[in-house]
């Protein structure tokens, strides 16, 4: 087994190099290495996210995924290995597979909180609620709140994560919520219902560009999802997102069977695109004047590379997979793109 720290370590410098650290990373790799060496539950290496903002100063966020397959119930996990979450891990390793997909461990390394990440569950559909989650999370006072959000949420919406945030006080539990194709469609060509539909889910302020930005967001031939930020009575926080993913499945049944998975699963994908409708969207959100110039580097990132020392091999990958604007209340915020990478 080649040693984890040193693939990552080269990993990050392949996605990094020819000025992409300096224009799209900033300086927080250090920050980002501490943050891998806390989030290595397992003996696999987790996916990782790198989270960038795409306009004002470089900086980046940092994300570590733990599949389920590669738990077993009664694993034993070392709380400086998980972000000191070892019994959500321990949780995590005994549900069913085919419900639960990834365990998330999020730092916001960019505040310099390396510390306490957040940690937010995955799942395949939504026949699995997060009760369990929210309590051995340390939030079974959101249990309610989550319930009183999804018995409203439009018919066609599917909850795909769920996460709570220790390091941010007074903060209740994220929501993504991903609509079927048939309503994407529908949102992409009416306004009415898709307004509809955010009011239903309980989005306090819409403003002026939340509908007519999202409508576009679902016109593009990209799985679209919405995020949410929920209070312990049910009701949402002010701020919401919408999110593209760039890369997705071969398959479309698929992309429908598996929510917001990676490659980690081993399904064959479509990669980020600056020539085509990847590059039209962009083009779109610097046009809103929430991203500039730094999106077309995005494409410099792919990476697709075999790591050999001596008789042990692994492949290296990343690729550009979500676009994600936010608005605080009806106000739009910014753009932030995600990178998945990993080693297998």
């Amino acid at each position: 087994m080649i040693d984890r720290l040193l693939a990552y370590n080269i990993l990050y410098a392949l996605v990094a190099k020819d000025g992409r650290e300096a224009a799209l990373f900033g300086n927080n790799a250090a920050a980002a290495t501490h943050a891998y060496a806390h989030s290595l539950a397992t003996e696999a290496v987790p996916e990782l996210w790198f989270e960038l903002p795409l306009a004002g100063e470089p900086w980046f966020d940092f994300h570590a995924l733990t599949s389920r397959k590669d738990t077993t119930p009664g694993m034993h996990f070392e709380a400086e290995r998980c972000g000191d979450f070892p019994e959500v891990f321990e949780w995590f390793a005994t549900q069913n597979s085919a419900q639960v997909r990834q365990l998330a461990l999020s730092w916001d390394i960019s505040a310099g909180k390396l510390n306490s990440p957040a940690i937010q569950l995955l799942v395949n559909n939504d026949a699995h609620t997060p009760e369990e989650f929210l309590a051995v999370a340390g939030r079974p006072d959101m249990i309610e709140g989550y319930h009183a959000f999804v018995e409203r949420i439009p018919e066609g919406w599917y909850a795909c994560y769920t996460g709570v945030f220790p390091e941010r006080p007074g903060h209740g539990a994220r929501v993504e919520c991903i609509p079927n194709t048939q309503l994407q469609q529908a949102y992409a060509t009416d306004a009415t219902l898709l307004e509809h539909d955010l009011l239903q889910a309980g989005v306090p302020n819409l403003g002026e560009t939340t509908v007519s930005r999202c409508q576009t967001m679902a016109a593009a031939p990209f799985q679209f999802e919405f995020q949410f930020d929920i209070k312990a009575d049910g009701s949402l926080g002010n701020t919401m997102g919408a999110s593209s993913r760039f890369a997705f499945p071969s398959s479309t049944n698929e992309a429908e069977q598996t929510g917001h998975t990676a490659s980690g699963e081993g399904a064959l994908w479509e990669c980020f695109d600056a020539q085509g409708a990847a590059g039209e969207l962009m083009s779109t959100i610097e046009s809103w004047g929430l991203a500039d110039e730094r999106w077309r580097l995005l494409e410099g990132t792919i990476v697709s590379s075999k790591l050999s020392h001596g008789e042990n091999s692994v492949a290296l990958y990343c690729y550009p997979t979500f676009v994600k604007l936010r608005w605080r209340n009806g106000e739009p915020l910014d753009a932030k793109a995600y990178l998945i990478a990993g080693v297998e």
